[in-house]
């Protein structure tokens, strides 16, 4: 019989100093000095882990810092993040500056933006990463936009030994947005095709995301295949029953082949707080079943809860259960306060899956 692991309990509370709809804005961005505007979010939070009777917990704080600058059709952006102490993860930044760019509208359905930012398309899937240097070309029509972008990495990083020379991995993303399409509340497509010219592995990635209304249903899909030396594809379905219920409720399906690698980077994204984090990390080789839900009791008050339902790969071995359920509440104008709670049942899959309870937010 499955044992159950023993259940976390862990709080966070964050702290907004302001937020981008309630940001600080200075002058107008026709006078010669610019508009410039500040936001910013401050987190102090805890995480409690409990690894099959093996405790830690620990807490933590982040800063981000967002300053903005309009002029004309130019607009600069720079995100700073002095803080990011997650003894857990290690602070991998080596400097406070997060991401920035420089934009320019060069005419009404035309920009050029420079800068390291994340592209912004779905969940950042696939072979490279959308928060390299960026320089990025977007056409916007009245039903399409068309977007090309050069992924420049860094030639001249250092590495273990010294200097890596002309490590010229360089990657072309190009996305395309169709904003009329009949039924389709949603028609994103995106190709990433990585250019190397210094050893052979050259990768790729094709994506599609889609969402539209089947009465009173609403129906999302995503899917993903790998090319180039990379293999495999992953398929995510997800079905609303808001409006046959009255409150958030999601029926979700998500696959993924035995051969498909790279399927995610990092935490961006996984169908349980343990389940795609800890136990199958990229999410490969696995079918999973998983409920969402949600609810506001009231102005102040939200529910929320994750319930994964089955999970196995292609032989059949089951990857265990879980439930993740939270709340969040405001305190007052951007002052919120955030308690969850979650449980892993293990499964018989192999490496990782044993009793286990986690938090991430």
């Amino acid at each position: 019989m499955k044992k159950f692991s023993i259940i976390l309990l862990a709080l966070a509370l964050a702290l907004v100093f302001t937020v981008p709809a309630m940001a600080i804005h200075v002058g107008d961005p026709d006078s010669p000095e610019g508009e410039l505007g500040i936001s910013g979010r401050y987190q102090f939070d805890g995480e409690a882990w409990d690894v099959d009777g093996d405790k830690v917990d620990f807490f933590d704080d982040d800063l981000d810092i967002t300053i903005t600058l309009e002029k004309g059709p130019v607009k600069a952006m720079l995100g700073l993040e002095p803080a990011d102490t997650n003894p857990m993860e290690g602070n991998s930044n080596k400097s406070i500056v997060d991401n920035y760019y420089v934009e320019w509208t060069a005419m009404d359905n035309l920009k050029l933006k420079v800068g390291e930012y994340g592209m912004g398309f779905a969940r950042e899937i696939g072979t490279t990463d959308l928060g390299e240097r960026n320089i990025q070309l977007t056409y916007m029509m009245d039903a399409v936009d068309i977007s090309a972008a050069l992924l420049k990495a860094n030639d001249n990083a250092d590495g273990d030994d010294g200097p890596v020379l002309d490590e010229d991995d360089d990657t072309i993303v190009l996305m395309l947005s169709v904003k009329e399409a009949g039924p389709f509340e949603t028609l994103d497509v995106i190709a990433i095709s990585e250019q190397n010219d210094i050893s052979t592995d050259e990768n790729s990635y094709t994506g599609v995301d889609l969402a539209l209304p089947l009465g009173p249903v609403a129906f999302a899909m995503e899917y993903g295949a790998n090319g180039g030396d990379l293999e495999g594809n992953f398929m995510l379905f997800e079905i609303g029953l808001e409006e046959l219920v009255g409150f958030d409720l999601g029926v979700n399906y998500f696959m993924s082949s035995d051969d498909y690698s790279g399927a995610y980077d990092g935490n961006d994204w996984s169908p349980a707080m343990i389940l795609g984090d800890q136990i199958n990390e990229e999410l490969v080789d696995i079918s999973v079943i998983y409920l969402t839900a949600g609810y506001g009791v009231n102005d102040k008050l939200s529910l929320n809860d994750t319930a994964v339902v089955s999970a196995e790969n292609d032989a059949g071995d089951d990857y265990g259960t879980e439930v993740d359920v939270g709340l969040k509440y405001i305190l007052a104008d951007n002052v919120s306060y955030k308690l969850a709670y979650g449980s892993y049942s293990e499964g018989d899959a192999g490496v990782g899956s044993v009793d286990r309870s986690e938090i991430f937010w």
